[in-house]
């Protein structure tokens, strides 16, 4: 559907060379030269090979891999337009997760230099914050308020730290440190005596920095934030700013306050007004104190105007309350620059790519995974025979799922697959068996016998099923609503949630979306891959189902929101490449005009009831699908601006989901590398546990007191075991607003 050819602007040196040459491609990033495999992506190749390469969903949805196209030619896998600007289109970005070498390429990423330098000093400022200065070696361009990869002699460790001054001819940049629970550099930092050590800086990077305008400014620092806060004030000093400013400077205690006599220094020769208000949130009552008390997002809109810009940094919850204060005070989001303090080891994520350990797949191996189209098939069996045997089928696949997954156990096996194509087949077969399970079931509530679809059936198999029709009862057929459902569900959504990947292939996305119509979903190949692949486990995500919701109003939230994500997402899209959005070019309208369709053949085939039933056996498989984002990754957080790894996903390893499912059960690798196909998914024991196969943990999340009986434990081990320092302050914050008493006291703890 998308696959698209893109050429450097600059001259090509080896077109002639045929695609289908076996030998490698040569790839130079920033000029360093690595080779490419046949049919691998860039960003793939330069993982591979160690380089390090700004990434995040790894599928197309972030842009995180963006860089410039110099010289070559590429194949694009994805539609660039959802998430590249008309000037990034423009200047010959492309994402490197998603670009395939068809020449030899050449392209260019964020400049990262590399420079040393020996620490001549360190202080420490509070009980868990202190200041390093180091003496670089040579020069690095930076601007104030950006930070530096940082490492230290003595410890293999790297992390991302402000400036916390200017620029300056002396070589001469320091970086206030917090002391972070478990944190190795930072405890290192803090703990060791590092005058004398070598340094490692790399970067810079970063877009909070000083813009140019006449606009008063308000700045807001939480704790270790105060740093680039710093290097802003001290340039804006070298460039003689006159604008006026108010700094709040948010800690708990006073021993907390930090760097006050500097800040001090720099209000008096400040050219324009400056206001410095420090703010204590859990000063004692009876202390000394006389000056602001509460929490310093609580005190913004005191000093604000409607031209206002605004400069935070601190940690994620500080910055995103005082960023909602401000958007609802009327200040726009250009006007809004944040800098979110992180301190993420992502040497935690689980080695994704080892598959030293993998065997070739047997002829099992392959014949499993048709498991899936059995039952399929004896569903429609059972549809068909109508009575008894509809209600002895349902039951019979829930039986099937529930105490099928109990009784064999989890799959741990990783085979390597050396014939994908039989497993692409797979995956195609689904929509032909939804069209039959579609036609069948819709046919049981005809008034009459469509086609002469059930004598013909009666002569071939000698049981009369126009009469088996006329005698089943409405219960009967409200089973088959959820029956019906239910299979539209695991034939059509999961099946296309795998193919809508494959943004590439054509025939995967045709089939893909025409499965999701019958769902009535078909945004969900527009905001799963570009939405939910790059906010899952955040605010952000309409899918991720946050601490204490309901499973009936998630339902509702997120079909809601996830449609006009959807539509946001194609529009912006549209816009970019300057098409119009009532027309044939937008997917979103194409989509539900698909479901449309399909309603209307529901009509012509089985009357208004035909057509109902339908209805709502297809919102029963949209339903289901939220219910599953709902068990997926409720509870979870996660910093936007970091990668999504294995623990952001709740994940399964029992046999049957595994098996007629195509893995969709190994979510948390799945979201780690979403690029990769579901055979290739590993089953990570290590990664957070839900709490049984996908239909007993559906069932149970319908009966919302007996999941959050069973979930809490689950999420308070999640917040224990996985969850980052930074994660750890998101979590404080969800735990409050769940309304769960369990969870709030957890705060306290």
């Amino acid at each position: 559907m998308f696959l698209t050819n893109r050429m450097s602007s600059g001259k090509a040196k080896h077109m002639v060379r045929a695609e289908s040459e076996k030998e490698t491609n040569q790839l130079k990033i920033n000029g360093v030269p690595i080779s490419v495999r046949p049919k691998e992506n860039i960003l793939s190749a330069a993982l591979r090979q160690g380089i390090d390469f700004p990434h995040s969903c790894r599928v197309g949805g972030c842009a995180t891999c963006k860089c410039k196209l110099v010289e070559g030619r590429v194949q694009e896998l994805t539609e660039t337009g959802y998430l590249l600007s008309d000037e990034e289109l423009d200047n010959g970005y492309i994402l490197a997760c998603q670009s395939i070498p068809q020449t030899d390429v050449t392209i260019q990423v964020e400049n990262k230099e590399t420079i040393f330098g020996i620490v001549f000093q360190q202080k420490v400022l509070t009980d868990e914050i202190c200041e390093i200065s180091i003496q670089l070696e040579g020069s690095l361009h930076f601007q104030a308020g950006q930070y530096v990869s940082l490492s230290i002699e003595g410890l293999d460790a790297e992390r991302n730290y402000s400036f916390a001054n200017a620029p300056n001819k002396k070589g001469i940049v320091s970086f206030i440190v917090r002391k972070v629970p478990n944190g190795k550099l930072s405890n290192y930092i803090y703990h060791e005596n590092l005058v004398g050590k070598k340094a490692k800086l790399k970067g810079a990077f970063g877009n909070f920095y000083l813009r140019e305008s006449q606009k008063p400014i308000l700045m807001v620092a939480g704790g270790s934030g105060l740093a680039p806060i710093l290097a802003i004030l001290e340039q804006g000093i070298l460039n003689g700013t006159k604008r006026p400013l108010t700094l709040l400077f948010g800690a708990r205690k006073k021993e907390d306050l930090y760097k006050i006599n500097a800040i001090q220094k720099i209000q008096k020769i400040w050219k324009g007004k400056f206001t410095f208000i420090p703010i204590l949130s859990e000063e004692p009552i009876n202390s000394s104190w006389k000056g602001k008390r509460g929490l310093v997002t609580s005190f913004i809109r005191d000093h604000l105007t409607k031209s206002t810009e605004a400069y935070l940094c601190g940690p994620p919850p500080m910055v995103d309350a005082a960023t909602k204060e401000l958007l609802q005070f009327g200040i726009q989001k250009q006007s809004i620059f944040a800098d979110r303090f992180s301190t993420i080891d992502h040497s935690l994520s689980l080695n994704i790519d080892d598959k030293t350990l993998r065997s070739k797949a047997g002829f099992f191996d392959y014949i499993k995974f048709f498991l899936f189209h059995a039952v399929g098939l004896m569903s429609i069996v059972s549809l068909l025979l109508g009575g008894m045997y509809t209600t002895i089928g349902f039951f019979s696949l829930l039986f099937f799922y529930i105490v099928g997954d109990e009784l064999s156990g989890d799959d741990k096996s990783t085979p390597s697959y050396t014939k994908p194509e039989i497993l692409t087949l797979q995956l195609w077969l689904a929509l032909p068996i939804l069209w039959i399970l579609f036609f069948c079931s819709v046919w049981t509530m005809s008034p009459i016998d469509t086609l002469g679809f059930g004598s013909w059936l009666t002569q071939i198999f000698g049981f009369d099923f126009n009469f088996a029709k006329e005698n089943t009862s409405i219960l009967v057929h409200g089973y088959a609503v959820l029956f019906t459902g239910l299979m539209i569900g695991l034939v059509g959504t999961i099946t296309a949630h795998e193919l809508t990947h494959r943004t590439w292939d054509p025939i995967s996305m045709f089939i893909g979306r025409w499965l999701l119509a019958f769902s009535f979903d078909t945004i969900f190949s527009i905001e799963h891959v570009y939405g939910h692949h790059r906010y899952v486990s955040t605010t952000e995500d309409p899918a991720t189902a946050p601490r204490g919701r309901n499973v009936y109003y998630h339902v509702l939230a997120s079909t809601i929101k996830g449609n006009i994500s959807a539509w946001k997402i194609e529009t912006k899209r549209l816009k970019r490449k300057n098409l119009s959005t009532f027309s044939y070019h937008n997917a979103f309208l194409r989509g539900h005009l698909m479901s449309v369709c399909l309603v209307i053949l529901a009509y012509l085939i089985g009357g208004i009831f035909g057509m109902l039933f339908f209805i709502a056996a297809g919102l029963f498989g949209k339903a289901l699908l939220e219910i599953v984002n709902y068990m997926e990754h409720y509870g979870m957080v996660r910093l936007p601006e970091e990668p999504v790894q294995p623990r952001h996903s709740w994940n399964t390893n029992k046999r049957i989901s595994s098996w007629t499912m195509f893995n969709l059960t190994r979510h948390s690798h799945h979201h780690a590398q979403g690029e990769v196909p579901y055979q290739d998914l590993r089953p990570y024991p290590n990664a957070p546990m839900m709490i049984s196969g996908y239909l007993t943990t559906i069932v149970i999340a319908l009966i919302p007191p007996l999941w959050h009986y069973l979930m809490i434990p689950k999420v308070l081990e999640w917040d224990k075991k996985y969850a980052s320092p930074e994660e750890l302050e998101l979590v404080k914050v969800a735990n409050e607003k769940s309304g769960i008493t369990l969870l709030m006291k957890s705060n306290q703890d």
